[in-house]
C-alpha cells in the first residue's frame, strides 16, 4: 500500500488501556487539530481483552488516515513499537505511553524541535527543568541504574541525560536494525546505535505516574535479565554501525529488519 503524505504518526502499543486510551487520544485530537497538523495515529495492540480493540477501530473507521495492528498475542514494547513504525506514513513520527505517563501537552515540544531538523528529539526526564515525577524509591534507583548502565555500555547513549526514555521523536526512515523475534523495552536504544552522525535535542518533561490501569513493565529478575540482553544486543548493533562508517559507507536512511 502506497504511503499517505502525513506530517506526523504517534505510535501507541497498548495492551488493555481502555480505561486510559479514550481521553487520551481525544487529548491528541485536540492538540494537533488545533495547530492544524496532518496527523495519525498508529495503534498496536496485543491482544487486549477489555474493550480497548472494540476502541481503536471505532476511532480508526472515523478517522481514516489512523492505522491499527492487531497481534494475537502479547509482544514486548520493543517489538509492538517496531512494527508501528515499519508501516507508519508521516515524515516524523513520535512514541509514547497510551497510559497518560507521557503527558500529550508536551507532543507540540517534541513536534516543533523536529521541525528545527532534529533526526531524534527525547523528552527528558533528566534534563534541566525535566522531572522523574513522585515516583516510589525503588523504582527510581532502578531506572538511575538502568539509565547508567546504558550510557556506560553504548557510546550512541554516553551523552543522552535520559537514555531510556520511552517518548520521543525522530524523522521517518532513519535505520533501525531490529530482529522480529526480539524482546525488550528500550527502541529508543537501538534507534541511536543504529545510525552515525544523528543531531539530537533533548527537551525537558515531567513523567506522571499513572492514574488508571495496570503498570505493564515490571522490576521482577525476567525484566532485568531481558532489559542486559537488549543492551548487549544494542551494543552489537552500533559496533557494525560504527564500522560501516569507519569503512566509509554513507549514512542509510532505510528502515529493515535483520534476518
Amino acid at each position: 500500500m502506497e504511503r499517505q503524505n502525513i506530517d506526523l504518526t504517534i505510535v501507541l502499543a497498548t495492551l488493555n488501556e481502555i480505561e486510559n486510551l479514550p481521553l487520551l487520544c481525544s487529548s491528541i485530537d485536540s492538540i494537533l487539530t488545533k495547530q492544524k497538523i496532518k496527523y495519525q495515529l498508529l495503534f498496536v495492540d496485543d491482544n487486549s481483552k477489555d474493550g480497548t480493540r472494540e476502541f481503536i477501530i471505532d476511532y480508526c473507521n472515523k478517522n481514516p488516515l489512523s492505522k491499527y495492528i492487531f497481534n494475537e498475542s502479547k509482544q514486548s514494547p520493543l517489538i509492538a513499537r517496531y512494527q508501528g513504525i515499519k508501516i507508519a506514513d508521516g515524515k516524523y513520527i513520535i512514541t509514547m505511553d497510551a497510559d497518560f505517563q507521557h503527558p500529550p501537552s508536551y507532543l507540540m515540544n517534541i513536534y516543533n524541535a523536529l521541525l528545527k531538523n532534529y533526526d531524534i528529539v527525547i523528552a527528558s526526564r533528566y534534563c534541566k527543568s525535566g522531572s522523574p515525577g513522585n515516583r516510589k524509591v525503588v523504582r527510581g534507583i532502578i531506572s538511575r541504574t538502568a539509565t547508567f548502565l546504558a550510557q556506560l555500555l553504548l557510546r550512541s547513549s554516553r551523552n543522552i541525560k535520559d537514555p531510556l526514555s520511552g517518548y520521543f521523536g525522530f524523522k521517518n526512515g532513519l535505520k533501525l536494525d531490529i530482529r522480529s523475534d526480539w524482546r525488550g523495552y528500550e527502541l529508543g536504544v537501538f534507534l541511536r546505535a543504529s545510525n552515525n552522525n544523528l543531531k539530537i535535542k533533548e527537551i525537558p518533561y515531567k513523567f506522571v505516574e499513572r492514574e488508571r490501569g495496570k503498570s505493564k513493565v515490571t522490576s521482577s529478575p525476567d525484566f532485568v535479565k531481558t532489559y542486559m540482553i537488549e543492551l548487549l544486543r544494542a551494543k552489537k548493533v552500533e559496533i557494525i554501525s560504527y564500522r560501516q562508517l569507519a569503512g566509509g559507507s554513507s549514512r542509510i536512511f532505510n528502515f529493515r529488519m535483520s534476518q
